[in-house]
């Protein structure tokens, strides 16, 4: 088995987090819901069971008794404990349902993990790998347009990962953002109303800014009774809980607001009284913006992800942007202007005053000095000192056989780190190897620097030797710009 086909568990498992962790988080939600269930109706103190037991005492009581009135009486207490319980069943049977669905599901996920091979040479890899990727592309579609959701569950069904995917979850998703969409709140304090405690645990602001908006499409309407009823209603405890939660000292809560601070967004809304929807105000402006409706309905989908422990980007693009941080360079992406800091790959070369590299369409990394060459050896050691600030130095065009700069796959780019190698690779343009520098595999690394324009491009010897050993006058020809050079002409470059 080739070692370097060898698979790291860990390693490839970092992606799957989500896969395993979502179930999990659901199915002890299900447990805890359950147990609440059986200990708010079958704990010997609860009030269904104390008024089971008193029923059963008065039947007995009146069991003896002929009177029609109090049989009757009696049986209608029979009749409204028998709809209870039967309530009671149906609402255990469903959350019995539900813990087996969820049980199966993460046993499931488990399978799946678990069957990851020790190497891609094995034959047991194609079909995992296909899973993973089917999997990937189904999370993909069901955060996209209705359409595309249709495709999900259709390739689901045809690759058999119907428990692999949360298709149910992100239906829910789709439904409260559709209301969202269309300026409807009914659904989303309806998902608020079944999650609070697990919002409350969150600190979540979700559920003050969806009563916030209510109360100002009551304000837009220039219905000031209700607005003032339903903000006494449901904003004036939310400031109040907020004020009694926060410490003295005004410490900030999880979401980084500090003390008061939905007591301001509660004293700025009420002005909404006073202002009407065309005010000129730039402040009460903000707040009757539709805007806001965009703003309320990220939040929620960052609040839900949260809650069902999903990752906020599709699982494709996290595999993806796991080989882009290994190829992307600031030709890739170039480091914008006025950034304080730089990937290593853009710090200024040392050992040659003013040398800049680029890197051609070729693959070849090219040297070019501002003043001409200072030294026999340039280096490629990265300058050290502390007065000397990072600064993007690289200077070239995106290469067509980068898939980072010839793809869609760029619109990734931007969100993952550069590269970073300890040492530089180096591969030379004319042979293809890559050149370690020492002369060992690869050749010995050159630069052949212009008399005219003092730009440099680094070769490995033997392709310049190979070049020479083709022209009909064995001359050194630079092969990018045709200039011709002695021997004693190549400069040595060293790699670190």
């Amino acid at each position: 088995m080739s070692s370097s086909n060898k698979l790291v568990p860990e390693q490839v498992l970092l992606l799957e987090q989500a896969t395993l962790k979502a179930p999990l988080d659901n199915l002890r939600r299900l447990q805890k819901q359950t147990q609440k269930t059986y200990e708010h109706n079958l704990n010997p103190s609860s009030t269904f069971q104390k008024d089971l037991d008193a029923l059963l005492r008065s039947a007995a009581s009146s069991s003896a008794s002929l009177d029609p009135s109090t049989q009757a009486e009696v049986l209608k207490s029979v009749d409204s404990m028998l709809a209870r319980m039967r309530t009671l069943k149906r609402k255990l049977r469903d959350l019995k349902g539900q813990n087996d669905k969820a049980v199966r599901v993460v046993q499931t996920r488990l399978d799946h993990l678990a069957a990851l091979p020790e190497s891609m040479d094995s034959p047991a890899y194609s079909p995992w790998a296909r899973k993973r990727l089917a999997h990937q592309l189904v999370d993909y579609f069901l955060r996209s347009t209705p359409p595309l959701k249709e495709s999900a569950r259709e390739l689901a069904r045809e690759e058999g990962i119907e428990e692999l995917v949360d298709t149910e979850v992100w239906d829910e998703l789709g439904r409260v953002e559709k209301g969202l969409e269309e300026k409807r709140l009914d659904e989303v304090l309806a998902w608020v109303g079944e999650n609070r405690t697990a919002l409350k645990k969150l600190k979540s602001p979700l559920e003050f800014t969806i009563h916030l908006q209510a109360y100002i499409e009551l304000c837009r309407a220039r219905d000031a009774v209700s607005a003032i009823a339903y903000a006494r209603k449901h904003l004036s405890p939310a400031t109040a809980a907020e004020l009694e939660t926060s410490g003295p000292s005004g410490d900030e809560g999880a979401d980084g607001s500090g003390k008061g601070s939905l007591m301001s967004e509660l004293s700025r809304a009420m002005a909404l009284l006073a202002y009407p929807p065309d005010t000129t105000c730039r402040v009460y402006q903000d707040l009757y913006s539709p805007l806001r409706w965009a703003h309320l309905r990220s939040l929620f989908r960052t609040t839900f992800l949260t809650l069902h422990s999903l990752p906020s980007i599709p699982l494709l693009h996290m595999s993806l942007q796991a080989g882009i941080a290994s190829l992307k360079t600031p030709i890739c992406c170039p480091v914008p202007s006025g950034t304080k800091t730089a990937p290593p790959s853009a710090w200024p070369l040392g050992g040659v005053k003013g040398l800049r590299t680029s890197i051609t369409p070729d693959g070849e990394i090219v040297f070019s000095t501002s003043g001409g060459s200072g030294a026999d050896s340039p280096s490629l050691t990265g300058t050290n000192g502390a007065t000397q600030p990072p600064v993007h130095t690289l200077e070239g065009s995106p290469s067509p056989n980068c898939p980072l700069c010839s793809s869609p796959l760029s619109a990734l780019g931007p969100d993952v780190p550069y590269s970073h190698h300890v040492n530089s690779t180096i591969v030379c343009g004319i042979t293809g190897k890559v050149v370690e520098g020492d002369g060992g595999e690869g050749g010995q690394l050159v630069a052949l620097v212009s008399r005219v324009t003092g730009e440099g491009r680094v070769y490995s010897k033997e392709g310049l030797a190979l070049r020479a050993s083709q022209h009909p006058e064995g001359k050194l020809i630079d092969p990018a710009t045709g200039e011709v050079f002695e021997w004693d002409e190549l400069k040595k470059v060293f790699i670190s």
